[in-house]
């Protein structure tokens, strides 16, 4: 297949890791699952082969882990471990997290072996590709300990709505829509061997058309997981099942209730990148902080941190990756940091640096305003570009209501041109080429 859009990757070809490295806490109903989503008459294309690697230890250890809130008094002995373990901090003379410079994607990711501690288990390394959302494309390395935190916390939010993953069949399928992605079938060691599914929802992905339908419906999954738009995908599928619940990441949703109506299930916006892990979630108007071991900061361009209420740079500090330990991370998301009910949440939350658009009287708006006038359109996904000359251009799902969008655009920006279009991955939302 040497056509295959993804250079130097030939699906299949080779198999690294034998089932019983991939899953060293099988169980016999791990192994059952597993073999009936391989040879499911019905199931996609599978273009790839993946396992959790979870010791048994692991899953002991994930299973206890302690969803609570509290003060960062570990953030000392990280500061101390990264001096002395750490190449890119070691022999600094810190005295308290302030005094350590923020670093940002690329200069942490294009110099990762700098940031990875001198003592690590590499037997344990899992070496994850970015998307490239945030900048260049570049590979995180972490452990399966930490790929798997997420599910505990993914059930900590479920677990709010009084929602309990049982882990008796498939626990879990992700969705994609793109021309072409890993496709795989896994089961998860910290839900007892209950299935994992990662699947395309692009017509290429399947042999037949109606497999989509079929294959989903007797999975019967608990929970879905995608962006906005795989999910929209997901939805104009009509499936006769129902999850118990449906994550939403990835990219911004503006209107969970919508999506939720026509899932039929309820859906949890949540918030994290690769290289952190889940950071946050939705609770109404703001995204409320993940109780775990990380202290969140929100920084101006100066590297200082913002009162209460002042928009700025999410930053984050968090020892519980062993291949990347990271102190005072830009994230390259913004928003604004709050006390509520106790808990701190982020307000205003927005991928990348906010973008200014220049109207056509010549005042700026700022892009939260742009998104507040279209967030009420329900679109599942949208950009907005102004070129260099002043013009702007909102690209849309190909269904999307082209005159409502304009008219409210216009409101803001002056005339603007709308643009329908196949909208996938993770789409940077704002961009102007205007200094």
């Amino acid at each position: 297949m040497s056509d295959y859009p993804i250079p130097a990757y030939e699906p299949m070809a080779a198999a690294v890791l034998s089932d019983a490295e991939r899953w060293p806490a099988m169980t016999a109903e791990g192994a059952r699952r597993l073999a009936w989503l391989r040879s499911h008459p019905r199931a996609p294309l599978y273009n790839h082969a993946c396992g959790d690697r979870l010791s048994a230890e692991a899953v002991a250890r994930l299973r206890a882990y302690p969803l609570e809130y509290g003060p960062p008094d570990w953030v000392p002995s990280l500061l101390a471990y990264a001096r002395e373990r750490v190449p890119r901090y070691r022999g600094r003379t810190w005295t308290s997290l302030a005094d350590v410079l923020p670093i940002g994607r690329h200069e942490l990711l294009s110099q990762v072996e700098l940031s990875v501690p001198d003592d690590v288990d590499l037997d344990e390394l899992i070496v994850h590709s970015t998307s490239g959302s945030r900048g260049p494309a570049a590979t995180v390395p972490m452990t399966p300990e930490f790929c798997a935190l997420d599910l505990p916390l993914l059930e900590h939010v479920v677990g709010r709505a009084g929602i309990r993953v049982r882990g008796d069949g498939v626990a879990l399928v992700t969705v994609y829509l793109m021309p072409v992605t890993y496709q795989f079938a896994s089961v998860s060691s910290y839900w007892g061997g209950a299935g994992v599914v990662k699947v395309n929802l692009h017509p290429s992905a399947w042999r037949s058309p109606s497999d989509a339908v079929a294959f989903l419906e007797d999975c019967d999954p608990e929970l879905y997981s995608g962006n906005p738009v795989s999910l929209a995908a997901l939805a104009d599928l009509g499936l006769r099942t129902r999850p118990s619940a449906v994550i939403s990441g990835a990219m911004a949703l503006d209107d969970p209730a919508a999506l939720s109506s026509r899932l039929g299930a309820p859906v949890f916006d949540v918030y994290g990148t690769t290289e952190t892990g889940l950071i946050a979630y939705r609770d109404g108007d703001a995204h409320t902080l993940l109780p775990r071991r990380m202290h969140v900061e929100v920084l101006d361009p100066a590297g200082q941190p913002c009162p209460d209420g002042v928009r700025g740079e999410i930053t984050v500090t968090c020892g519980e990756n062993p291949m990347l330990p990271l102190l005072r991370y830009r994230t390259g998301d913004h928003a604004s940091l709050e006390w509520r009910d106790g808990v701190r949440v982020l307000v205003g939350l927005e991928g990348r640096a906010p973008v200014r658009f220049r109207a056509a009287d010549g005042r700026w708006v700022e892009s939260i305003e742009v998104t507040q006038v279209l967030s009420p359109l329900g679109l599942v996904a949208y950009s907005v570009h102004q070129n260099g000359d002043g013009s702007v251009v909102v690209t849309v799902p190909v269904d999307a209501p082209v005159g409502l969008v304009s008219a409210a655009a216009a409101s803001l920006l002056g005339p603007v041109s709308v643009v329908r279009a196949e909208i996938g991955g993770k789409a940077q939302r704002y961009s102007s080429d205007l200094v």
